[in-house]
């Protein structure tokens, strides 16, 4: 009798866990975990069962997926660190007496489909990785990979949204002096922009005798994109500070014609840098984010067997 076999996967916990979640109270992961145990009739000799890299539980982790995308689809959201509550769009629907809710279901949510448009491209969807027939070790783990980044990000994305703008502006400034801007002196670096300003929020040098400045605008938004009447402010700051490079990031996205708008300047140099991006440079070089597990995989030592 193979155990794993009885845990559910993440979608199936999907309904369970939304209408454990009904009562409008905040439950925290060991309450919804004692719950969920007892819906799916797991024992503790299920519980012990963990995933290959030994670091988890099999049935929490999937349980952590399920949580994970039960927010993206803002059926439920985080009061604080470690506590789950149902929104009222999760009210809402519970209220139509739904049978079942996997993935397909949660693309009638806006919230979803925002963040499908956040983090998609065209090569892959962000949906659960499953082995095909058709598909090869390195596709899968290349595929798995993507994923899991996806959701790094955006948790990453999430956290710059909690705190302050004053944090967010100090976050882009220590990721631009990661990416080796301003890198080589401890005093290149100026923190100027005041929450809700429409000026700069930062100057880097990008020489060690100040002759080269980039101009720093960043924009914490939490729902809304980025458009043009931000972008010209952007650039009429820099024409009144006399300088022609800005680099422009935010937490959202930019409109298409804030896009065009900085497409079209002519005397300023703008680099726009939206929530995706961010994220993706973040992880790259390693701010707010540190490696969880490493894995090596081997291939033959042809030379070895050379006689």
């Amino acid at each position: 009798m193979n155990l794993k076999n009885d845990i559910p996967d993440f979608q199936t916990i999907m309904l369970p866990m939304l209408k454990l979640l009904a009562n409008g109270k905040q439950w925290t992961l060991n309450e919804v975990m004692r719950a969920l145990t007892k819906h799916f009739s797991l024992t503790e000799e299920h519980l012990k069962i963990q995933v290959p890299s030994k670091q988890m539980g099999l049935f929490r982790n999937r349980v952590g997926w399920t949580r994970s995308y039960l927010k993206k689809a803002g059926l439920i959201k985080y009061p604080e660190r470690g506590v789950y509550q149902i929104t009222e769009t999760g009210k809402e629907f519970l209220a139509t007496n739904p049978t079942k809710l996997r993935m397909k279901q949660l693309e009638q949510f806006p919230e979803y489909k925002e963040w499908r448009k956040t983090f998609s491209d065209n090569s892959t969807k962000e949906r659960p990785v499953t082995r095909t027939d058709d598909q090869t070790p390195e596709e899968v783990l290349a595929s798995t990979v993507k994923e899991l980044k996806n959701e790094l990000a955006t948790e990453l994305l999430d956290k710059l949204k909690e705190n302050s703008f004053q944090y967010f502006e100090n976050f882009v400034i220590q990721l631009l002096q990661k990416m080796g801007y301003g890198e080589f002196r401890e005093d290149v670096t100026q923190h100027t922009g005041q929450s809700g300003d429409k000026g700069i929020d930062g100057i880097i040098s990008q020489d060690r005798l100040g002759l080269e400045n980039v101009y720093i605008q960043a924009k914490r938004f939490t729902d809304n994109s980025v458009g043009s009447p931000e972008i010209r402010n952007f650039i009429g700051s820099l024409a009144l500070q006399g300088v022609n490079k800005g680099v422009f990031l935010t937490t959202s996205r930019f409109s298409s014609s804030a896009i065009q708008t900085a497409i079209d300047s002519k005397q300023q140099k703008i680099v726009l840098i939206d929530g995706k991006e961010l994220t993706e440079l973040a992880i790259e070089y390693n701010l707010g984010v540190q490696v969880a597990e490493t894995i090596e995989i081997k291939k033959i030592d042809l030379d070895y067997f050379e006689e």
